[in-house]
């Protein structure tokens, strides 16, 4: 069987700073989760960018992706509404397949909870399902869980979810953390540059070299500086920079949208890798 392809991105807080006031940060982050889920990315990395970011806006991009990921049937449980969230009723459903589940299935996710000395899960039914294993698992989780009848009784027990379910988030407090983390990985790396190389021709050579590796670390830079500001060169010799967006017509390409662009690309490199 093929190992699966594994995708990262990269996102600086600022893409979210650049826009004033609450309703626009939350339509920023609708966007760029979109690009994220319809490509299946997942694990979804915002870095701190420290000239044109701020820890607020970082805080706050975690926490409204958090809530998009989040199954709306657990949304009242698990992510009760405060201030951040005032804008969140007019983001884009996400609509991956862990969102859409029917009251009939058995496969879905569960938010954790204790009552005396049992553990329940809410999971959007009438009311909470005892949960039969508890290992590994915390009060306030959501995991994976399988619905099953005992002697006439519904019972959870966690199992694993058979088909997309999102990315995880992960926030870094400098662009120097994520960098590490990427190399760590032993995936390629990829840094989206207007700068770079022409993906056209490095198209062979990207494809050889995500068969052995399996897993893509992708990184985007902000909207007012380039991943070579950013870095100020010193990783100029680490990984691929590309030029995704060839001849594109307009000065500058907004971080959503070079987001949907390049994961595009991908999209179709990881498909000509995984049907040869």
């Amino acid at each position: 069987m093929t190992q699966k392809i594994k995708l990262s991105v990269y996102v600086p807080d600022s893409v979210i700073s650049e826009r004033s006031g609450l309703l626009s940060k939350t339509e920023k982050v609708g966007l760029v989760a979109r690009a994220a889920v319809i490509f299946g990315v997942e694990e979804f990395n915002i870095y701190h960018d420290d000239l044109h970011g701020s820890h607020e806006d970082l805080e706050l991009f975690y926490s409204l992706l958090q809530y998009l990921l989040t199954p709306p049937y657990l949304r009242k449980a698990a992510m009760p509404l405060k201030e951040e969230f005032k804008y969140v009723g007019m983001l884009p459903p996400l609509n991956i397949p862990s969102h859409i589940i029917s009251k009939n299935e058995d496969l879905r996710f569960g938010y954790v909870l204790v009552k005396g000395e049992k553990f329940y899960v809410e999971t959007g039914l009438e009311e909470p399902i005892e949960l039969k294993s508890r290992e590994n698992i915390a009060k306030g989780n959501i995991i994976p869980i399988k619905l099953y009848k005992e002697k006439g009784k519904v019972y959870a027990i966690k199992h694993p979810f058979p088909d997309y379910s999102g990315f995880e988030i992960v926030k870094f407090y400098n662009v120097k953390q994520a960098l590490d983390k990427a190399m760590d990985s032993n995936g390629a790396i990829i840094f989206t540059s207007r700068e770079g190389k022409p993906i056209s021709s490095e198209w062979e050579n990207l494809k050889k070299e995500f068969k052995e590796k399996r897993r893509y670390e992708i990184f985007f830079g902000s909207p007012k500086r380039g991943l070579e500001e950013i870095l100020e060169d010193k990783y100029k010799n680490i990984g691929y920079w590309l030029n995704m967006i060839e001849g594109q017509k307009v000065r500058t390409v907004r971080t959503e949208e070079a987001m949907f662009i390049c994961l595009g690309q991908l999209n179709t490199l990881i498909r000509q890798i995984n049907i040869a």
